[in-house]
């Protein structure tokens, strides 16, 4: 399963918005499932997207082996979050993708829920 994290702040400037992302990389490795954890290069970004040296601005993409990682994610609340908001898309390996946006610590957890559900219903394994 792919996940895409956007972040959004629109009181940084794009090369503070870039910092924090690439400060919240080796935290989203950490988490339990997460086979990769990249920033987003700017040729697979969404379309409107703007880019940073080549990358996705405020964007990384998760590859992940089961639905813990949401629930790792939800661990992570306050560092995703802080002063940004949080767009999720979720992938499935049969291409039907999932996402929504978090502007708060309530919002993120109802929309981790829900992906959580998504992935589920999608028959991934749970490990």
């Amino acid at each position: 399963m792919d996940i895409t994290l956007t972040f959004a702040a629109p009181e940084l400037d794009d090369e503070d918005l870039q910092t924090e992302v690439e400060r919240l990389l080796p935290q989203l490795r950490e988490i339990e499932g997460v086979e990769a954890a990249n920033l987003m290069v700017a040729e697979q970004a969404p379309d409107g997207a703007k880019s940073f040296g080549g990358m996705a601005l405020g964007a990384v993409k998760l590859v992940v082996d089961n639905s813990k990682i949401i629930r790792g994610l939800l661990g992570l609340g306050n560092a995703l979050l802080g002063n940004k908001s949080l767009k999720l898309t979720v992938k499935a390996r049969d291409g039907s993708e999932f996402s929504g946006e978090a502007k708060s610590r309530e919002d993120l957890e109802y929309l981790l829920q829900q992906a959580e559900e998504f992935y589920q219903r999608r028959g991934q394994k749970q490990a």
